[in-house]
């Protein structure tokens, strides 16, 4: 239906309701002027949210976004948000130089945290086009069109008030006062059923704006894929260039003094503290030595004697047999000696193999 057809049947209701002895009712709109008057609600209420829940898309983090309000305001600039990929990938590069490139996974740790800076940098740069793109000029257009609504509907809702007010005094206010009322609500109609309609008309504008914010996030999405697939195969690259190396062989590290207690250790053991190997004794024995196995041992020279079997599982370690005398040269700790077998082999040995026979 045309504005000028609404104006008619506005027209021939207030005749029916002015001829009405004494009962005045609140003037109707016709359907399609109230489908529109919903339309037009449900559109601002849409664009609202929209704007909104974009906002949140690019800025996820409601404190983040608090924050940088506040400071906004108080410095007078924009803060940059802070991109989540940015963050993970300074700490990836960060844990990767500490790391050092001898270690593969210190070098995969920095290449994925450079890709994933580089990924927050393309997120700063959807930020800036949807924002420049799509919310502003959306909002800026929007908002124009919608003030200029909401103006004439206010006018109409008050014409209106003011031209049934007017009606239902009947003879007590002139009749030309009532007839410029009702001009003034035909033309408040006109002017609000025209800004309504110019508003949901133009609605192309709206999927331009549309299409500009998938466009921004088409080729947000363009230039990940391209980043993660660079870094993806050179991650490929590199778990074949490990693969293709020889497998690494563990070297046996050795203490270099004996200064170093050992760790705690239980007939289930491991080789304390190990110095560099300890010279045999081929010097002709002292006087006082007896002799016992073509090797010469002092009746009150420190000693013990083994009550186990000890076979060395590292290299330092004294082998020895039940029974066998052995010469105690120092204590290592209060689970370690060292000792001299009658073979005149001198190694390491746990306390808790051997009885002490002459203390040192």
């Amino acid at each position: 239906m045309s504005l000028g057809g609404m104006k008619k049947q506005l027209n021939k209701a207030s005749q029916y309701m002015s001829e009405k002895m004494g009962e005045t009712e609140k003037t109707k709109m016709d359907e399609e002027f109230i489908e529109m008057e919903r339309k037009v609600d449900a559109t601002q209420k849409a664009v609202t949210d929209l704007i909104n829940h974009t906002r949140e898309y690019l800025q996820p983090n409601p404190a983040v976004r608090a924050k940088m309000n506040m400071m906004n305001k108080l410095q007078g600039k924009d803060m940059k948000y802070r991109q989540v990929e940015g963050v993970l990938g300074e700490v990836m590069v960060k844990h990767g130089t500490d790391l050092g490139h001898e270690s593969n996974f210190g070098e995969a740790l920095k290449e994925v945290g450079e890709g994933m800076i580089q990924l927050s940098e393309i997120k700063d740069s959807l930020d800036v086009s949807v924002k420049q793109d799509f919310i502003d000029p959306f909002y800026q257009s929007f908002d124009k069109d919608m003030k200029e609504v909401l103006h004439h509907r206010k006018k109409l809702s008050g014409r209106r008030l003011d031209y049934d007010y007017k009606r239902k005094k009947g003879a007590k206010v002139p009749h030309e006062e009532v007839v410029q009322a009702e001009q003034k609500l035909d033309e408040s109609l006109e002017l609000a059923g025209s800004s309504m309609f110019n508003l949901l008309a133009g609605d192309v504008e709206q999927v331009r704006q549309l299409a500009a914010l998938v466009e921004a996030q088409l080729e947000y999405h363009r230039q990940s894929a391209d980043i993660l697939e660079s870094v993806n195969d050179k991650l490929n690259k590199q778990i074949e260039e490990i693969n293709s190396k020889p497998e690494k062989e563990r070297t046996k590290r050795q203490l270099r003094t004996s200064s170093i207690a050992p760790a705690d250790r239980t007939p289930t053991h491991t080789t304390p503290a190990i110095p560099q190997a300890s010279p045999r004794h081929t010097a002709p024995p002292p006087k006082g030595l007896r002799c016992r196995q073509n090797k010469y041992i002092s009746a009150t020279q420190p000693s013990c004697k083994a009550i186990f079997d000890f076979e060395p599982e590292n290299e330092g370690e004294l082998a020895f047999k039940e029974g066998e005398i052995l010469t105690l040269v120092a204590e290592i700790d209060d689970n370690w000696f060292e000792g001299m077998s009658q073979n005149g082999d001198t190694g390491y040995f746990p306390k808790t193999y051997v009885e002490v026979v002459v203390p040192l």
